[in-house]
């Protein structure tokens, strides 16, 4: 009897072990033998690869979990061989929790470890205004993208002032949930996702990155995120030299970077087009310090990757960029783009007049401050 008890003791300890590290996913409205993958990336790579699979059978199916530390993670789901809905998760140790619906592909609830648990917590504060967000930019995101068009400049304006509100919106519920989970593996992954999106400075990403500890650091995320924002310098670096370019005025008139520094004390280059609405969101910031800053030595020259002249006058005109400006009219076949290794736009270089580079992607009162901290030396 007391052989028995031991058996069972064991075989209950072992289920319990592996319940304890296990994917599972439960679907609505997925035929069975669906196929299912746990997807991962290796460090610098954009690529996913399968890490775990199985097929659905009765709406689920149970994976033995591959996480052995913390890392960025993708549920995909694939019927008749097209890739489906594709789910983000945090893969670390644990049992975790998936239930997806195809009729709501949408909703998907995640949970089970502790930072899914906190993940599926700020995806549901934040659904109600990422939802509001996509219907403005559905209903209204082809006039913003084409505001140098015959669009009414009103109805542009008041279009920017509610996309304006909207995005500050949810920045604040991101601001939110970045300070309850600093220095943790989701603030590492808020790290991860700002990383190129030019909403902090680079520089000031990796302030934030190297307050983290060390052991969250050692992580496989940890590392991508190391690797992301060494990657993000690319050649050109804090205290490099911003490369040479020549482009036309719209007046036509050819103009190096060179030409333009001559007798220069501290100069913004600002990569923009009409056709980004980015770009255009942040030309009022731009303005302001222009207007603030140009008589105590700042300049900006903006560099368009345009490619229909009439559309970048118009921009010129309606966002009142009254500062130098050059553009090729090569959209992203520019010979700028590989020489800076632009990805995205916006993005800006200030410079002093040699050309050394002295911050990168700054915005609003980011650069207003930097602007005047350099200023006042």
């Amino acid at each position: 009897m007391k052989k028995l008890s031991i058996l069972l003791f064991g075989a209950l300890v072992f289920v319990s072990c592996q319940d304890k590290n296990v994917i599972e996913i439960t679907t609505k409205n997925i035929p069975d033998n669906a196929k299912v993958e746990i997807l991962s990336k290796e460090i610098g790579q954009d690529t996913p690869f399968a890490v775990a699979e199985g097929v659905i059978v009765d709406g689920k199916v149970s994976l033995k979990n591959p996480f052995t530390e913390i890392d960025e993670a993708f549920l995909s789901i694939q019927e008749e061989g097209q890739v489906g809905h594709s789910i983000f998760f945090m893969g670390e140790p644990g049992k975790i929790t998936i239930e997806y619906d195809q009729h709501h592909p949408d909703r998907p609830i995640i949970g089970g470890t502790e930072n899914n648990i906190k993940l599926q917590q700020f995806l549901n504060e934040m659904k109600p205004y990422s939802d509001k967000l996509t219907q403005f930019l559905t209903e209204n995101g082809a006039v913003l993208n084409n505001a140098s068009g015959d669009n009414d400049p009103a109805v542009i304006e008041k279009l920017k002032q509610q996309y304006n509100v909207l995005t500050e919106e949810t920045s604040r519920l991101v601001d939110k949930f970045e300070i309850e989970n600093n220095r943790t593996a989701l603030g590492l992954l808020m790290i991860s996702q700002k990383i190129g999106s030019k909403e902090k400075s680079l520089e000031a990403l990796k302030e934030e990155f190297s307050k983290y500890p060390a052991q969250l650091k050692k992580t496989k995320l940890g590392k991508k995120v190391q690797s992301l924002l060494t990657g993000a310098e690319g050649d050109l670096a804090i205290g490099g030299k911003l490369p040479d370019f020549k482009g036309l005025t719209p007046e036509g008139e050819e103009l190096t970077l060179t030409d333009f520094l001559k007798d220069k004390k501290l100069v913004l280059v600002d990569l923009w087009a009409s056709w980004c609405g980015p770009c255009r969101q942040e030309n009022p910031n731009l303005v302001k310090a222009y207007e603030a800053y140009h008589d105590k030595g700042f300049d900006i020259i903006g560099y368009s990757l345009d490619k229909e002249e009439v559309a970048w006058k118009k921009a010129i005109q309606v966002d009142k960029l009254t500062w130098t400006q050059v553009s090729n009219l090569m959209y992203w076949d520019d010979p700028i783009v590989p020489i800076y290794g632009i990805e995205g736009i916006p993005a800006s270089y200030l410079i002093d007049g040699n050309g050394t580079i002295l911050a990168m992607n700054l915005r609003g009162e980011e650069l207003s401050k930097k602007i005047e901290e350099i200023l006042a030396k």
